[in-house]
């Protein structure tokens, strides 16, 4: 997740993914067409039957490291907003795992989801955002893993009811998904249109909620159903771990945790496994990056990352490839993008190797943490390690620390 700059992902979002860019963009922000070719394949059109109108939900199972496994699959069938209109570009916030409904308060209105989805048995979800670098279109899906088919389909409708009451929100019908809970809100800002949809889709124990934004108000409802089409795909594929088996799935796959440094803080809910339609949401250019990683062998992620008690951040990552040169190809493809996005990074070297590269990203207030980015490469894995804890940008001490020890992991038999 070479993140935005919380490179669960690399730029605009939290990750090299994304999170460099979550660390920049957070200081910004207030408040598939398949993804690979492949992906979601077609399934049957929906036949309308009347919802169900009550549930007998199993409660969820404990919180454990399988609940995070679980999250990180159900990004795999959570549409990515970009693939399907690559006009939405910027990572934004929300985007992240969620394995507790409290965790739901980043994206409602506080009293009108979170006791919803714990009563319907909520296991996992995952939140993912997209809009445009310049713009207000912005398109935000939340799908969660519910108790049963039953409990999905009640859980939409309460949901939306709360959602009507909360916001004052009119009920409408999109086209071709007439049969979904959906909510519409027109306003003017700024002198200007703007309206705004709200969809909750269940498909089997499966949940995904829209919040989708946008000026051409006479084409809103057109688009956001392109979304729930490819949504509605994706979940067609998905198999929904068993709630009693949650907890023994495996949250190590790729056997990479054992070549990734531990940061020097608690486990935040980015550390775990990434196959690739989950990375994808936290890429910095996910298009690119759609091509670029299977084309160079790409067999998985393992990020391991967290805040200390005083507002550090460390993330470390471990990518393995089929063969060094491929590594070495992905990290070339990295360098160039990070520094178009990225523009004011400033290189640096480790006195160990030079050959290491680095770069920071300057403090956007006097006094500020600078962020901190180096890569090593051992064999067919390619190693990331942030730094986001220091304020004078040739305080290099701890980032030389974390390099060395992510060299040593990655070298282990």
């Amino acid at each position: 997740m070479r993140s935005a700059v919380h490179r669960t992902g690399r730029g605009r979002g939290r990750h090299r993914w994304a999170t460099l860019a979550a660390v920049v963009g957070l200081l910004q922000i207030t408040g598939c067409t398949s993804v690979i070719d492949g992906q979601a394949s077609p399934v049957p059109e929906e036949q309308s039957s009347p919802a169900p109108t009550s549930a007998d939900p199993t409660p969820a199972p404990e919180l454990s490291a399988g609940t995070q496994v679980e999250a990180l699959r159900i990004a795999g069938a959570t549409v990515q907003p970009q693939f399907v209109y690559p006009e939405l570009d910027d990572s934004c916030f929300p985007t992240t795992p969620v394995v507790r409904p409290e965790g739901l308060g980043q994206l409602f209105i506080e009293g009108t989801a979170e006791s919803t989805y714990t009563r319907y048995g909520f296991v996992a979800g995952w939140m993912s955002c997209r809009g445009e670098t310049e713009g207000p279109r912005s398109a935000v899906v939340f799908v969660a893993e519910m108790s049963d088919e039953d409990s999905a389909a009640v859980a939409a409708e309460e949901l939306a009811t709360n959602f009507e009451e909360a916001t004052g929100s009119s009920r409408i019908e999109i086209p071709g998904f007439e049969n979904l809970p959906a909510l519409s809100n027109p306003e003017v800002v700024d002198g200007e249109d703007r309206i705004t949809l709200e969809v909750l889709q269940p498909v089997g124990r499966m949940l995904a909620y829209f919040y989708y934004t946008d000026t051409a108000v006479d084409n809103a409802e057109e688009d956001l159903a392109e979304l729930l089409e490819e949504q509605r795909q994706l979940l067609g594929d998905f198999e929904p771990t068993p709630q009693d088996e949650i907890a023994e799935l495996d949250p190590d796959p790729y056997d990479l945790a054992r070549h990734t440094a531990q940061p020097p803080a608690e486990a935040d809910v980015f550390t775990g496994s990434y196959d690739l339609p989950a990375y994808l949401h936290l890429a910095i250019d996910p298009q690119i990056e759609a091509d670029l990683l299977p084309a160079n062998g790409f067999i998985g992620l393992y990020n391991h990352s967290g805040y200390d008690e005083a507002g550090a951040l460390y993330q470390f990552q471990t990518y393995e490839f089929g063969s060094l040169p491929e590594a070495d190809e992905v990290h070339h493809e990295f360098a160039r993008i990070e520094q178009e996005e990225f523009t004011d990074r400033v290189p640096f070297q480790v006195p160990e190797d030079a050959t290491i590269p680095c770069f920071y990203i300057p403090a956007t207030e006097a006094g500020g943490m600078v962020y901190q980015r180096c890569y090593s490469r051992v064999g067919p894995l390619l190693g990331l390690t942030d730094v986001y804890a220091v304020t004078d940008p040739a305080d290099i001490t701890a980032i030389r620390g974390f390099v060395q020890e992510q060299i040593r992991l990655m070298s282990a038999p």
